[in-house]
């Protein structure tokens, strides 16, 4: 039997106007919690990535887009891993694996 789940991650991006400095857009990815299996109710998990571009190098908005949402979608995919880590050592051992740990002595 196979079981089709879908998860939405929304990207949205902020161009930001040119300046003696070239010019950056800015991606927003967000993983939603709907369906409830993705990460846990009304959580959400979200980040940012960075394009510059140079003064000297012409202005493509596409092409800052292109490389804003890819290292934001990066940041997602390694924020994601750590949570299932997390999450893996959680059920294992009936606790977080990175979680505050008991200071020694006390």
């Amino acid at each position: 039997m196979t079981t089709t789940r879908t998860w939405t991650v929304t990207l949205t991006f902020e161009d930001e106007h040119e300046d003696e400095n070239g010019s950056a857009t800015w991606a927003r990815a967000v993983l939603d919690s709907a369906p409830d299996d993705v990460l846990g109710p009304g959580e959400v998990l979200a980040v940012e990535g960075r394009a510059v571009r140079w003064p000297h190098h012409p202005s493509v908005t596409l092409i800052g887009r292109q490389m804003a949402a890819a290292r934001a979608l990066v940041e997602l995919g390694h924020r994601l891993g750590d949570r299932a880590v997390d999450d893996a050592f959680a059920n294992a051992y009936g606790r977080p694996a990175l979680g505050p740990v008991a200071a020694s002595g006390s």
